[in-house]
């Protein structure tokens, strides 16, 4: 024992010596346990009591300290439990490395409790007193909890089984059937007590007294302890103190606020003066009172108060309630009602050994516990296997919330889902199930609850439900049951378009084919439009397969920007004009050129002037020359006919150089003078061009149907500059949207001899004599308009690429002019009133032609998508419109690449709209007529047919 004069061992290796002196006490050992909380790194909770563990001592969960002073009847059993401090580290660094996975907090606090519910059912069952020590200086109100789940395992379970798992142990015959020694009486003792009231007498007794009536009031009100000693849990003295806190004895003491205290006391002393050399001292203090003796000298303490703190200590409190168990008197004052007698077993050392060691094993170590079951082979006895799940009433609780919450979120997804949806509404759906979920549902359980109720309610949509959500080309879902076979999809979004001569206005289904939008919706229109009957259209290539077994091109994922087709074209711009020029003969020459211009004029551009207001960027292969070739002759001749004007003047008109009919028939009749035109070149009849003809096709595919439309849908007449488009010949037009861009071309002719301007002036018709009063110049009114329709059926007109035509007021004298040569916008923004903001997207170009012997040339290109593809009409020579006739250029509904859709933007920036695509300047072009003709009888010309056109 050494300088201590108490033995402590390890339970169950008891020293002889230990054992011998314990046998000599006979039934008169008191089992005190103390059990609680503790922070120290060696779990002890015996410092209140003077004792301390070894110093080799290692703290263990489930481990018992006996401890003894010699002389007394007391044996202290000190239980080592989860909630020590140090044992509380051990665990969790034990969980983290076993796991490693995230730490689970919920799953972590309910082994923890289990494991000291555990110890104190078996402080319960093998003490006659039980200590319970709190670090803090309240009292802790979870313990009420542990206290209900002691009660609860005790009687629902423990009772039951216990009996008969210690029959034929030494326990079971010295227990009886409660299995312990008694009802124990428990107390409680706080290490620390609050600093801010004075540790007199009174103010310790005055917090004990409030703490025990605190106590008494929470352990009666949840029936901990009852008025019957056999049905109650614990017991509390009636007229004794249980509570005890310790004021005076620092316990767990800091060491430096100690040696501070200690470096006070000396540096300043009551029975010195202060001289000097001590001022000197006190200025090396950090603060002002710093080195200031705390409290008072022990000379002015008063004895009383001395006397009460050296008997106000925990072992003294504790002896009064040892005393009452060895007089017989432990439970008379248990209860306040009758006093009665009960069961108190005072069990000699051996004895009481053997019951510890039993009980032990059964509820903390449970080993052997799987033996008893298999011998004894009650269903009763499963409980010692599912211990702590029994006691984890928490996990309970929140499991049947979360079943609640599961039933709540299932019935709140199938009374709101539709016969058909799809998987938006299914999200939908199931965020409003996992709210309902939510307003009962919490805890743990709740993530794996909820993922039980995804699972039910995905079950129920895929049950029959399932919609089957193929995007249309307008990235709708379809509305047709996916289990459910249907031949043609539908999203149920219906939109308004016009007819290709735009004068009626039809309902389409979303479209989910490219045909069905650019095709069979204009043909369906057909039938009901009583002007498209009647029109003349441009007739596109289109493919015609000479069998039965063609398919569509493939195509790589990543389309080649460089083709065949264009690197030729390439190395043809490469070489210089002038040196091939030079290697032909002058009327070699001429052909060459005609024959690469397809008939075409000079394409007119912005550097002719702004008097032009024309302009194209090329059509086809025949507009790809950079310089224009003139004669020299009819440039001489050109000169001197406008000697009279100024050169500003002649560099802001378009010249127009006209030939001889004799001389243009014997050209046309000629077959060497005709080269083969590019129409002429093979195509393929086994592959189609699967979208639409772009500028980087691949050479001899052709689509299957027109996506484009271009129609003649009456004379210029039909148009009043005046009054605008009318509703009976073009329906749904915003109000003052409805005019078309008057534009002004200047024309200045120029004949190939003057034999020709001579001989042939009696013989011109009046009309045509009306042109030559005017001289060699000609003035060109044509009017254009680029039309926007909406998918609720709205169109308007542009006078600027980013302005909606406001009515007259907006037509100005160049307004035209500065639109065919601006980059125009696909798609706009509907200046319709809605919520919804409805993109408008480019269909129409509408072209009133002129009363004058040329044709105009449309040759339309369309940049859209994130490969930028150049869309075309698909036609080696540009459509040429005849001259006093209202044409419309239809632009395809949906455009598509070689291998995949280009979707029209959700949104438009008000900085970027040429973010969704644009048409590009310079679609016009103009050419000659052949003068004998009619300009009224000018109909559509086939692509085929040369003309008598001229290269200017």
């Amino acid at each position: 024992m050494g300088l201590k004069d108490y033995y402590t061992w390890k339970f169950p290796n008891i020293p002889e010596h230990v054992a011998q002196e314990l046998d000599q006490l006979g039934r008169s050992l008191v089992v005190v346990g103390v059990i609680g909380r503790s922070r120290c790194v060696l779990a002890n909770k015996m410092r209140a009591f003077g004792m301390e563990p070894p110093v080799d001592h290692e703290p263990t969960d489930g481990q018992l300290q006996c401890y003894y002073k010699p002389g007394t009847s007391t044996l202290l059993l000190h239980f080592e439990t989860t909630f020590d401090d140090a044992i509380l580290g051990q665990q969790i660094d034990e969980t983290m490395e076993q796991d490693g996975a995230p730490f689970d907090f919920d799953g972590f606090y309910e082994r923890m409790k289990c494991r000291f519910v555990r110890m104190m059912l078996l402080a319960l069952h093998v003490c006659h007193i039980l200590v319970y020590v709190e670090t803090g200086q309240t009292f802790d109100l979870s313990l009420v909890t542990i206290f209900q789940l002691m009660k609860f395992g005790r009687e629902q379970h423990l009772i039951q089984f216990l009996p008969s798992l210690l029959k034929e142990t030494p326990a079971g015959r010295l227990l009886g059937e409660k299995c312990r020694l008694c009802t124990p009486r428990i107390l409680f003792l706080f290490e620390n007590f609050t600093n801010e009231e004075g540790k007199t007498r009174e103010c310790v007794s005055a917090c004990e007294f409030q703490t025990e009536d605190s106590i008494y009031e929470l352990l009666r009100h949840h029936q901990i302890i009852t008025n019957s000693s056999s049905s109650s849990l614990l017991a509390l003295p009636n007229n004794k103190q249980f509570v005890f806190y310790n004021a005076h004895d620092q316990l767990h003491a800091d060491r430096l606020l100690q040696s501070i205290e200690f470096l006070n006391l000396d540096m300043r002393k009551v029975d010195v003066k202060e001289e000097d050399d001590d001022l000197e001292v006190l200025e090396l203090a950090p603060f002002d009172g710093f080195v200031k003796s705390f409290g008072e000298s022990f000379e002015n303490t008063n004895y009383e108060e001395r006397q009460y703190k050296t008997e106000h200590t925990a072992w003294h409190f504790l002896q009064r309630h040892v005393q009452d168990a060895l007089l017989g008197c432990f439970d008379e004052g248990s209860f306040k009602q009758v006093p009665q007698r009960g069961q108190l077993q005072l069990l000699n050392a051996q004895e009481w050994h053997d019951c510890t060691a039993e009980l032990h094993k059964l509820l903390v170590s449970s080993a052997g516990t799987q033996e008893s079951l298999n011998e004894i082979r009650n269903e009763d006895y499963v409980f010692l296997q599912s211990f702590d799940e029994s006691l984890n009433y928490e996990k309970k609780f929140w499991e049947h919330l979360c079943e609640i919450g599961l039933k709540m979120g299932i019935e709140a997804y199938k009374k709101a889902a539709p016969a058909i949806y799809g998987s938006s509404m299914h999200q939908q759906l199931l965020a409003e199930a996992t709210l309902a979920f939510e307003e009962e549902g919490r805890g743990p359980p709740a993530e794996a609850s909820i993922a039980k109720m995804t699972a039910t309610c995905l079950r129920h949509w895929q049950d029959g439900r399932q919609q089957c959500e193929q995007l249309s080309l307008r990235s709708q879902p379809c509305t047709q049951p996916k289990e459910m076979p249907h031949d043609k999809h539908n999203s149920g979004v219906i939109h308004v378009s016009s007819c290709n001569c735009g004068r009626t206005q039809g309902r389409r289904e979303d479209p989910f084919s490219l045909r069905q939008a650019n095709y069979e919706f204009y043909e369906h229109m057909v039938k009901m439009c009583n002007l498209c009957v009647k029109v003349k259209q441009f007739k596109f290539p289109i493919f015609e397969p000479t069998n039965n077994e063609y398919r569509a091109a493939a195509f790589e994922v990543a389309f080649p920007l460089l083709h065949a087709g264009k690197n030729r074209l390439a190395e043809d711009a490469e070489l210089d004009p002038d040196e091939e020029d030079e290697e032909l003969p002058t009327g070699e020459r001429e052909e060459q050129h005609i024959t690469q211009s397809n008939g075409c004029s000079q394409p007119l551009s912005p550097t002719f002037g702004s008097d032009l207001n024309m302009s194209i960027a090329g059509f086809g292969v025949s507009l790809n020359e950079s310089e224009p070739c003139f004669d020299q002759s009819s440039s001489s001749e050109a000169e001197s006919t406008c000697s009279g004007t100024s050169s500003e003047e002649s560099n802001n008109e378009l010249v127009l150089q006209l030939k001889e009919p004799a001389k243009k028939h014997e050209e046309s009749c000629d077959p060497d003078s005709i080269a083969p035109l590019p129409s002429m070149c093979l195509t393929s009849t086994t592959e189609y061009l699967p979208g639409l003809v772009h500028t980087l096709s691949k050479v001899g595919l052709l689509p299957l149907f027109p996506s484009w439309s271009l129609a003649c849908v009456g004379p210029s007449s039909i148009y009043s500059h005046n009054t605008g488009l009318q509703e009976h010949f073009q329906s749904g037009f915003l109000s003052g949207a409805n005019f078309l861009l008057p534009w002004d071309v200047q024309l200045r002719l120029v004949h190939a001899t003057k034999h020709y301007h001579n001989s042939h002036q009696p013989h011109m018709s009046k009309k045509q004599q009306r042109y030559r009063k005017h001289g060699d110049r000609m003035v060109l009114k044509i009017f254009v308009g680029f039309e926007y329709e909406c998918s609720r059926g709205h169109r308007f007109m542009m006078c600027r690429p980013d302005r909606v035509l406001r009515g007259g007021a907006d037509i100005e004298r160049d307004t035209c002019s500065k639109m065919v040569h601006t980059n125009m916008p696909l798609y706009y923004p509907c200046p319709c009133r809605s919520q919804n903001n409805y993109l408008a997207q480019l269909m129409r170009i509408h072209v009133v032609t002129p009363k004058a012997p040329v044709n105009i040339i449309v040759d339309p290109k369309v940049c859209m998508g994130k490969d930028k593809y150049t869309f075309t009409l698909g036609s080696m020579v540009p459509p040429r419109l005849s001259q006093s006739a209202y044409w419309i250029l239809r632009l395809p509904y949906v455009y598509q690449g070689d291998d995949a859709l280009i979707a029209p933007p959700e949104k438009l920036e008000p900085d970027d709209i040429m973010a969704g695509g644009y048409l590009l300047a310079g679609m016009f072009g103009i050419a000659e007529t052949d003068p004998t003709l009619d300009l009224n009888d000018q109909g559509h010309l086939d692509t085929n047919e040369l003309g008598t056109f001229t290269r200017i």
